[in-house]
């Protein structure tokens, strides 16, 4: 189907053929229909689908240029994705007169924003930055007609349910909502319900397309130094620009550590930079200066640098989709390129086996043994079961020669033994802190070993159940005011179970 036969008015269909757009995808023959007809619309659709622009052209096609006021606001669930969303809006609004576009996103100066909010008609943003904005008072919604949440799914999981909130709060409930989720799970159904009385449910399968110049291939890294096979996979392959992707913020600039170790620069990107550090970055990669960038997975899409050689998958994505978004920064403007994989343990290993099922991408092993690294040497069972009891003789010996005494008595008893330890300062249980002042206790609320129940068979606050199995709970001196109050004896498990429902560091 053609966009002309959309009912898409003539200034967004004239800005179309500028951009040699004229078909229409699946999602975008559905959902525009519903949108012109200010249905709320629930999309079950992922990146790739055309998506965008199933919701940005009918937010063209109604939006009042004459009007300096907001009418429409878009969130996204990353910085990258809402600027990739403004960029979409001006390929598709262009020739729109007077049409103006602000992205909110953190990092970026606020004032800036605010000034230029005061001739917008579309925001795009992060729920933060949104929120952050409207708590401040910079931000207006009275006249929103539309709002649109795209990956609804990435912004629960990443914590933006309370902001999304706050936000709906201030606009008319008259207002048209658009929902996009890649995934439909309770909570995304639970906020689809929520924010839309009645809407459309549109359903397209997964159109994600895997570029057949990749070759893609991993490598089986259990009981292998990560971090000396990535020095070992730059020698071997010489990258002319690779992507380094890692799952977490932190490991980002270790890893660019490890290559500096050997002389190689790199620039990093991940949630916790600033947004002009970010521009910095992907500036100085995408010119040349730096031939390394190491990223989480908020360069996974939007971003286009045509001439990088390897992608290098150092932790594999958490989503399996994003494994084709993050290979794909490769092998662009058809070029070849080279993605390498790193398998950790066999669960892993399984969900490598599910990404090539679901996107028919083949992934071939490289042997560990190509990059001159050897596996560290795993303990065998039995060795490990000697080495144990090996530990628990001399465990065994060593309590034994600290007795006093040395000898039990003719009856097998443990009094004695008890005695000794408790006038040497000794007496400790193997769970209770230490005693290192020697000698008594009682000054720290310890229990007298010859307490007894009285004749109510209740316990009397310092009562040990006898003399040969007492155990002192020694309390640390940091809670001298409340711990030391409490007078009750505990066996083994039930002083873990204490402990594991107490804030209190008792270690």
């Amino acid at each position: 189907m053609k966009f002309k036969e959309l009912n898409l008015n003539n200034r967004v269909l004239t800005a179309l053929d500028k951009n040699n757009f004229s078909k229409a995808t699946e999602i975008q023959q559905k959902a525009i229909p519903m949108f012109l007809e200010n249905k709320n619309v629930f999309g079950k659709s992922s990146t790739g689908t055309g998506k965008t622009a199933a919701f940005v052209l009918p937010i063209l096609n109604n939006i009042n240029c004459d009007k300096r006021v907001i009418q429409a606001i878009i969130m996204a669930p990353t910085r990258e994705l809402a600027m990739q969303i403004v960029t979409q809006i001006r390929i598709f609004g262009v020739g729109i007169n007077n049409l103006t576009i602000t992205p909110l996103i953190g990092g970026t100066e606020m004032r800036e924003q605010v000034k230029k909010m005061k001739q917008s008609q579309i925001v795009v943003g992060t729920p933060g930055r949104v929120n952050d904005h409207i708590n401040r008072k910079n931000l207006k919604l009275e006249n929103v007609n539309t709002i649109i949440l795209d990956e609804a799914d990435e912004m629960l999981k990443m914590g933006f349910k309370n902001e999304m909130d706050a936000i709906f709060e201030q606009i008319s409930p008259d207002s048209q909502v658009g929902l996009f989720s890649a995934t439909v799970t309770p909570k995304v159904l639970s906020l689809a319900k929520k924010y839309m009385n009645e809407y459309e449910m549109i359903e397209i399968e997964n159109q994600i397309e895997v570029n057949n110049n990749i070759t893609n291939t991993f490598i089986f890294t259990k009981n292998v130094d990560k971090k000396e096979l990535l020095k070992k996979v730059f020698e071997l392959h010489k990258p002319k620009k690779a992507i380094i992707f890692s799952n977490t913020k932190n490991f980002t600039d270790k890893i660019a550590d490890v290559l500096y170790e050997v002389g190689l620069k790199s620039v990093v990107i991940n949630g916790d930079k600033r947004q002009s550090q970010r521009s910095r970055s992907i500036n100085a990669f995408k010119n040349g200066q730096v031939n390394i960038l190491v990223a989480t997975d908020v360069v996974a899409r939007g971003i286009d640098i045509s001439d990088v050689d390897y992608v290098i998958n150092y932790d594999i994505s958490r989503e399996n989709e994003h494994f084709v978004h993050r290979i794909g920064r490769t092998g662009r403007n058809n070029k070849k390129g080279d993605s390498i994989t790193f398998v950790d343990n066999m669960g892993t290993m399984r969900q490598l086996k599910d990404i090539q099922k679901e996107f028919n991408i083949e992934v071939n092993e490289i042997e560990i043994s190509e990059y001159n690294i050897e596996r560290k040497q795993q303990t065998s069972f039995s060795d490990r079961n000697a080495n144990s009891r090996s530990r628990n003789d001399r465990s065994s010996k060593n309590s034994s020669s600290s007795r006093s005494g040395g000898s039990r008595d003719n009856r097998g008893s443990r009094d004695s033994r008890s005695a000794t330890r408790s006038n040497s300062g000794e007496a400790r249980s193997p769970w209770s802190g230490s005693n290192k002042s020697g000698g008594s206790r009682s000054t720290r609320g310890s229990r007298d070993n010859n307490n007894s129940r009285d004749s109510r068979g209740t316990r009397d606050s310092n009562y040990s159940r006898d003399s040969s199995s007492s155990r002192s709970v020694n309390y640390s001196s940091r809670d001298n005011k409340s711990r030391n109050d409490r007078k009750t004896d505990f066996k083994k498990t039930e002083w873990n179970a204490f402990k594991k429902n107490t804030n209190a560091d008792w270690d």
